[in-house]
């Protein structure tokens, strides 16, 4: 199989999304999450894959952004001083998690102060959903799944995206501080 970047920040191995950042372009990207693969290609790519969560060598590295599961993101909030990004955080969940409580986003948004995108992936890193820059809900990236529990979103997004996007099935008050840092 060949890798290849594709024009939507998308690190792609065949046909399964490997990594998307949500924004262009990639800055200096520490995934923190097993599920994701390093790309063995393109050395000067941005973006680096640690397995193990955060460690001295992720410090090393000096991220400017930061993907992985809420709860690696939740517990390098409480840790006390956590790592200085510049870019965004990328709060990665399973496809059964319920999306990003607004508490906790708040949080991130608070501790880290850059913008907080939620992806929601399987457990072979194949992007389902992803927030865009309008933080509007998640757009579908794989059409015909079933998102119960989720209210699905048709309207045209902020970004100009006409696809649907996942939201709670209680609508979120998302972080427009956050969004309009974003863009």
């Amino acid at each position: 199989m060949t890798l290849v970047i594709s024009t939507l920040n998308t690190l792609r191995l065949g046909r399964k999304s490997v990594f998307r950042y949500p924004l262009d372009p990639v800055p200096r990207t520490a995934v923190l999450a097993a599920s994701f693969r390093q790309p063995r290609f393109r050395p000067s790519y941005p973006v680096r894959v640690f397995p193990e969560g955060w460690s001295a060598e992720v410090s090393a590295f000096a991220p400017a952004a930061i993907a992985a599961p809420r709860e690696q993101l939740l517990s390098l909030a409480a840790a006390g001083q956590p790592p200085i990004l510049t870019h965004a955080l990328i709060a990665i969940a399973g496809r059964a998690d319920p999306l990003l409580p607004t508490a906790d986003r708040a949080r991130l948004w608070r501790v880290f102060r850059v913008p907080v995108f939620e992806q929601i992936i399987k457990a072979n890193g194949e992007l389902l959903a992803a927030e865009c820059e309008a933080h509007d809900g998640l757009h579908i990236e794989v059409p015909g799944l079933s998102w119960d529990g989720y209210r699905l979103e048709f309207s045209v997004c902020g970004c100009g995206r006409k696809t649907p996007r996942l939201t709670a099935a209680e609508p979120l008050e998302r972080d427009r501080s956050a969004a309009a840092y974003a863009r």
